[in-house]
């Protein structure tokens, strides 16, 4: 893709190698690589890679990923998260939220009362290897049947502090909803009277998003008017002008949600998605997002849960925040907090009790929500 996200696949190519006879870094074996509707092959030394990997490593963008497979032979093979389909990280958040939905608590409950409008028998397939019945019990039941349930909690925490920054954006003045890799977000089907005359575009894979619209007609009857699905061919679509030609006002005043993302891919492509919202879109404009930093132990890390499922940390923000490099993209920083303060606000009463599952040890992530500048320059 040109400007807002780099292609998936070219990161793929930058980043990985035939494991046999490439010691000096030269791809040496022929090699082709097939993702649907493009063919790559590559010969002899015309490829330089950065460094090497074994098995299968995940490159994805906004919400695809791409599973990049090598092997002792000569033929190397691409394959996405199943085409058309949610990728399982999409699955187990929106499980995870529909879980805490379920809390009778009702100052504490998570507000996503419509994830487990979108996990249907199908979700429960792809996500085998996770115990989805959870979803047929009670919370307290789920929460004991589920590994780390104080994920659960995060989830509150993270689903409540995105949605309260949208109704400040709102507030503030915000006339256009973007949601960056959409997956299974729910913001536009659980605020139809508050987003009414707002257009929401979710910005996702074709074949993906083609899959949500079911479901989503499935649990509502049809689709909602002011929601504006943006398909994207990461490899050669650009983003600007997908948006137009869904009516995006690149003058406007935007807020753009980008959750569960910045992880999962390059950091080329974290920088060129920032760029992107720094160069097309109104002043004022926000983007709330989550992140990890460098030092977190699950990048790169082939024994975690996410790798097992073909989708690993591959990127974390250098330093103790994000601010760097959210300010090196002409963006300016708001407000960038740890997990701990959400979980503060978000998943505790006013007394310090809660009804959520807790931990010692909390997996370290941050929220950070940036602003287009006055006076910034395209």
């Amino acid at each position: 893709m040109a400007s807002a996200v780099e292609s998936p696949i070219l990161h793929a190519l930058s980043s990985a190698v035939i494991e046999a006879d490439a010691s000096d870094g030269i791809l040496t074996q022929p090699a082709t690589i097939v993702v649907p509707g493009w063919v790559f092959r590559l010969r002899g030394r015309s490829a330089r890679f950065e460094h090497f990997i074994t098995g299968e490593e995940t490159m994805r963008a906004m919400g695809v990923s791409l599973v990049v497979s090598f092997g002792l032979t000569a033929a190397v093979t691409v394959s996405a998260v199943e085409p058309g389909q949610p990728s399982k990280t999409s699955i187990w958040t929106a499980t995870l939220r529909a879980i805490g939905a379920k809390n009778p608590d009702p100052e504490l409950r998570n507000p996503d009362d419509f994830a487990s409008k979108l996990l249907g028998p199908q979700e429960r397939t792809i996500l085998n290897d996770f115990p989805m019945d959870a979803l047929d019990l009670d919370f307290q039941a789920a929460l004991k049947r589920i590994p780390s349930p104080a994920m659960v909690t995060t989830l509150v925490a993270r689903t409540r502090y995105i949605d309260a920054t949208m109704d400040q954006a709102l507030h503030q003045g915000a006339r256009q909803i973007i949601i960056l890799g959409a997956g299974f977000d729910s913001r536009a089907y659980r605020f139809t009277e508050r987003l009414a005359g707002i257009p929401v575009f979710e910005v996702d894979y074709g074949p993906t998003q083609e899959y949500k619209k079911r479901r989503v007609i499935d649990a509502l009857g049809t689709l909602p008017r002011n929601v504006r699905y943006v398909p994207m061919d990461f490899a050669k679509d650009d983003l600007v002008s997908q948006l137009q030609s869904a009516g995006y006002s690149p003058t406007a005043r935007s807020f753009f949600v980008w959750e569960g993302v910045t992880r999962y891919i390059p950091e080329s492509a974290v920088r060129s998605t920032l760029r992107f919202v720094a160069r097309h879109s109104g002043v004022d404009s926000t983007i709330v997002f989550d992140y990890v930093l460098s030092t977190n132990g699950a990048i790169n890390n082939p024994k975690t849960q996410f790798a097992q499922w073909g989708e690993p940390f591959v990127f974390g923000f250098p330093g103790d925040t994000a601010r760097q490099l959210v300010q090196q993209e002409a963006l300016e920083v708001v407000s960038d907090v740890a997990d701990a303060q959400l979980l503060a606000s978000y998943a505790r009463h006013a007394d310090g009790s809660t009804s959520l599952p807790w931990s010692a040890t909390w997996p370290v992530q941050r929220y950070c929500v940036a602003r287009v500048p006055v006076g910034r320059a395209r």
